[in-house]
């Protein structure tokens, strides 16, 4: 019953993130949106999970995680692989920066018992295509004529949906500041974007399930 929900949930969100592939429509934002106050439950296990992650505690982090934790399209399943896949433990491990961008950033409910996250993967419209498309998550981002930060300012970006040219080829935990996407706006403008300051749907991405009165991150994964 556990894994018959997972896979529902997971087929649910992605498939409507993904079914799109339309031209951009006229000017489109991504408002940031956080659904978890319907739920004080989960509100207190996310705070608990984002203080773990502040702490960068490996040990408690496991205990935040479903048995059967989903790690990828592959058939990825449980603890002992996500500590094989993330090494939690080693200082250089990605885990903390992935897991942040996701549980600091909203999301919603998709079904009774599951929360997605963060808002860029969970709300994302389904008229865009997910795989060409990137959301503006930084409100002050800024769409230049170069990618270089003293490049003349096209426009302020606010929160837009944006097709993407070129990319850097850096999911958004990876960017540094010398990362840029070439992307195009909906009015039809060209630019350059920091990669750091927009983020692709299909991202790193959590689905969060209630078990038996109990929050668990019932998967971690990226791609399609």
């Amino acid at each position: 019953m556990t894994f018959r929900l997972s896979a529902v949930l997971l087929f649910a969100v992605t498939a409507a993130v993904a079914s799109a592939t339309s031209p951009l429509p006229p000017p489109m934002r991504l408002i940031p949106i956080d659904e978890a106050v319907k739920d004080p439950s989960f509100v207190q296990f996310r705070n608990e999970l984002k203080a773990v992650v502040a702490r960068k505690d490996a040990a408690k982090l496991f205990h935040y995680l479903a048995s059967d934790i989903h790690l990828s399209f592959g058939g990825d399943y449980g603890g002992p692989e996500f500590h094989k896949m993330w090494k939690p433990f080693d200082k250089d491990t990605k885990v903390w920066n992935v897991l942040s961008l996701i549980v600091d950033n909203g999301g919603k409910f998709v079904v009774p018992g599951g929360f997605a996250a963060p808002y860029a993967y969970a709300a994302f419209p389904e008229d865009f295509d997910a795989f060409t498309s990137v959301v503006v998550t930084n409100p002050r981002a800024l769409l230049r004529e170069r990618p270089n930060p003293n490049a003349r300012v096209i426009r302020e970006l606010d929160f837009d949906i944006l097709e993407v040219v070129n990319s850097s080829g850096k999911m958004q935990h990876e960017t540094g500041p010398n990362d840029w996407d070439e992307v195009k706006h909906a009015s039809g403008q060209r630019g350059f974007v920091l990669s750091s300051d927009v983020r692709s749907p299909v991202e790193y991405r959590a689905i969060f399930e209630k078990r038996n009165g109990k929050w668990v991150m019932q998967t971690l994964i990226a791609g399609d």
